[in-house]
């Protein structure tokens, strides 16, 4: 299941992992209003006061924990029945769908060592940002696993 997302400022942890899970997931910078939250998907967010007043006003937004980023992501993604595995499909730092990267620009771009290890890169087309399955990609399954330890 597919669901972009809106995230209060200061929860950048969780919109980074719904991210690494292949999910649109957007920071509302400074003060929530009812501007700035879009109805086209879910506004996550840690207060009470602005996921009532939301609800009422017939947004659709979800209330997690204040400070405890795991239970956070495992809030969400029981509650929307996310698939709990890593995907090279959105940029970490802006949520831009990732591109293929081959060819001279992949020489470019990703160190040696890294062309030696993978095969599969990534480039964000907004941000530039290149990706790939690398070691770090084995330690994050393992991380996300402990993480949702539990949720089937």
């Amino acid at each position: 299941m597919f669901v972009r997302f809106y995230l209060e400022e200061g929860l950048e942890k969780l919109a980074r992992w719904l991210r690494f899970l292949g999910h649109e997931a957007y920071l509302i910078k400074g003060p929530v209003s009812f501007k700035s939250v879009k109805p086209d998907g879910v506004f996550i967010t840690t207060s009470r006061r602005w996921y009532e007043r939301l609800k009422k006003a017939g947004l659709e937004c979800f209330l997690v924990p204040r400070h405890e980023f795991k239970l956070q992501l495992r809030a969400v993604v029981k509650h929307y029945g996310l698939k709990g595995e890593l995907s090279l499909e959105r940029c970490a730092f802006c949520s831009s769908r990732l591109e293929p990267l081959t060819g001279e620009e992949l020489k470019r771009l990703v160190p040696p060592a890294a062309l030696k290890e993978a095969t599969d890169f990534r480039r964000c087309p907004s941000c530039g940002a290149v990706f790939w399955k690398g070691s770090h990609y084995e330690r994050m399954k393992k991380k996300l696993r402990e993480m949702l330890n539990g949720l089937d």
